[in-house]
């Protein structure tokens, strides 16, 4: 399907006058255009732009890694001169996918870490934890992730169950939620964690004495993780490559990364390597703001502001404020109601990141604040307040993570405040089959509340969590029917709600962009910015929502270059 056109280069200058013409840009003022060397060219599509103005052309050329021109297939062929054209016949093209919350290198190696996410009993996840401590050497960590305990009793897990397979290894096996864990007594014995440790849940009474079961939280699950030992530089440039290859096929073009300065290292070996085939926005957390200043300031992420280039760029700093739903460490103004009396306090003392988040803030960066609970949501709403009202208005774009349940009247302070919404659709379809019994059904009309935000007039960007949880198609079907995994709401979870497809493509295009100030270079299909592309077999905006999962991918471009390819055979 690909080809090249050889034998109009005479044609060159005129070919890119009647290109800039189709984009909009006036025939007078492209007389005096010089024609550009095109590597790269789409014809015979469906290319949904993302432009307002013009959602859907036919063609495009690519040169130097962005948009030369878009327009008919006729005008593209001419330019297109020595390039290479593939035809996409009649296929959907549209701008690259922009995950904006991951966790890129924390997918682990899948030889090291398990999988704990098909557990769909205490007994599955037992013999699992059983086999790697069967071929795992004596002393090392067993690391496991994705365990959810409403799969099966709704009953957490208890050291016991591991206990006994595991005695010559530690084990450390994260929640789904990444809220909570579970850790065998090897494991709690090596980070010295005892009963009455804040995080350290424990079971029993005076009369018969108090014992760790296993579970932590907080500030015990943070000491735990400290005693692991850090994976070499090696291990974690391998997860990169495979965060890299997972995201290809994905159609992710861009992350906003959620992590730490470790993994700024990782990302900047890759960057000097010339290895990133993905965009990185990187975030790290808000304690560490004068380090990144300083590194800004010193320009050691390169560029003409010190904050990096079109791969790698950082600026920005977050803050948990609560926990999850299922730890019930989500901070609620009212209690649980499957737990009276259960009501969760913000995870962190507000009064103490206040300072911080105007500092951070009065050096230009751009503060995210992760909340889940409402009680969360309206902290990280009143402390963006408290930031404009000590340091007035501008362009600062707070972001608040998650935003899974809402005051009905916070909503609106989404639109009304300018502060951003950066939600995980795909955890509609896990979460929305416990809300109901978690928090009730009036207080869950506003959990993921999408419809509302954009009808308030919120900016919605999403995002995956992990990026192995969901792809952006995933992500699109959760936003657009809401269907809860468990196939008990056929018309939605809270179906009110819902979005339409269009609206779900912009939060992980447009949105996206805008989210981490890049605007300007991504979101959108149009001359002079970046050539960041998906193409996939089915129309996603015309196919029966239940049929949105299988869509696939079968090319993802970015910068031009094509870093997945299904969608021409291979040559023998």
């Amino acid at each position: 399907m690909a080809r090249r056109l050889t034998g109009i280069a005479r044609q060159a200058r005129v070919a890119w006058l009647v290109a800039v013409c189709l984009t909009g840009v006036s025939c007078d003022d492209a007389v005096d255009v010089t024609p550009v060397s095109v590597t790269l060219a789409l014809v015979n599509g469906r290319i949904w732009t993302g432009d307002p103005a013009r959602p859907w052309v036919d063609a495009l050329a690519v040169t130097n890694g962005r948009i030369a021109a878009v327009g008919t297939n006729d005008a593209i062929e001419l330019l297109a001169d020595d390039a290479e054209v593939i035809d996409v016949r009649q296929r959907l093209v549209l701008p690259g996918f922009i995950d904006t919350h991951t966790h890129l290198v924390d997918l682990g190696d899948p030889t090291t870490t398990l999988d704990l996410a098909p557990a769909r009993s205490p007994r599955q996840l037992v013999t699992r934890v059983a086999d790697a401590a069967n071929n795992r050497p004596s002393g090392t960590w067993l690391l496991g992730r994705e365990w959810d305990q409403r799969l099966w009793s709704d009953t957490l897990p208890h050291r016991d169950w591991i206990d006994a397979i595991s005695p010559d290894h530690p084990v450390w096996l994260v929640q789904r939620d990444q809220q909570l864990g579970l850790a065998n007594s090897v494991a709690l014995e090596q980070a010295g964690i005892v009963v009455g440790d804040p995080g350290a849940h424990a079971e029993g009474d005076d009369a018969t004495g108090l014992t760790l079961t296993g579970i932590l939280t907080g500030t015990a699950m943070q000491r735990l993780e400290a005693t692991i030992p850090a994976s070499p530089p090696a291990a974690r440039d391998r997860a990169l490559e495979r965060a890299l290859g997972e995201a290809a096929v994905r159609g992710v073009t861009s992350v906003h990364h959620i992590g730490d300065w470790d993994d700024l290292e990782v990302f900047s070996r890759a960057r000097r390597a010339g290895r990133l085939s993905l965009r990185i926005y990187a975030v790290v957390p808000i304690d560490t703001w004068v380090r990144l200043d300083r590194a800004v300031g010193a320009r050691a992420f390169g560029g003409p502001d010190g904050r990096g280039d079109d791969w790698l760029r950082v600026g920005a700093v977050y803050v948990d404020l609560d926990g999850s739903l299922v730890a019930r460490t989500a901070a609620f103004e009212a209690p649980y109601a499957d737990t009276p009396g259960a009501s969760a306090p913000p995870g962190v003392d507000i009064d103490t990141i206040r300072p911080l988040a105007f500092a951070a803030d009065a050096a230009g960066m751009q503060v995210l604040a992760e909340a889940v609970g409402d009680r969360a949501n309206e902290a990280a709403l009143d402390l963006h307040q408290q930031i404009v009202d000590r340091h007035d208005a501008r362009d600062r774009r707070f972001r608040v993570e998650l935003v899974q349940h809402l005051h009905p009247s916070d909503v609106a302070r989404f639109a009304t405040s300018g502060v951003l919404a950066s939600a995980l659709p795909f955890s509609t379809l896990h979460d929305g089959r416990w809300v109901n019994r978690q928090l009730g059904a009036e207080r869950a009309r506003t959990s993921f509340p999408f419809r509302a935000l954009l009808d308030a007039g919120a900016t919605l960007s999403f995002g995956s969590g992990w990026l192995d949880r969901g792809t952006p198609i995933d992500g699109i079907y959760a936003a657009v029917t809401r269907r809860t995994l468990d196939g008990l709401h056929p018309q939605g979870w809270v179906p009110q709600q819902r979005l339409t497809v269009e609206e779900a493509l912009r939060a992980y295009t447009t949105a996206a962009a805008y989210a981490s100030f890049e605007e300007e270079t991504k979101g959108m299909l149009t001359v002079g910015r970046l050539a960041d592309l998906v193409i996939v077999d089915r129309d996603l905006l015309t196919v029966p929502s239940n049929d949105i999962p299988s869509v696939r991918v079968l090319m993802t471009v970015v910068g031009g270059q094509i870093v997945f390819d299904r969608l021409r055979p291979t040559e023998s």
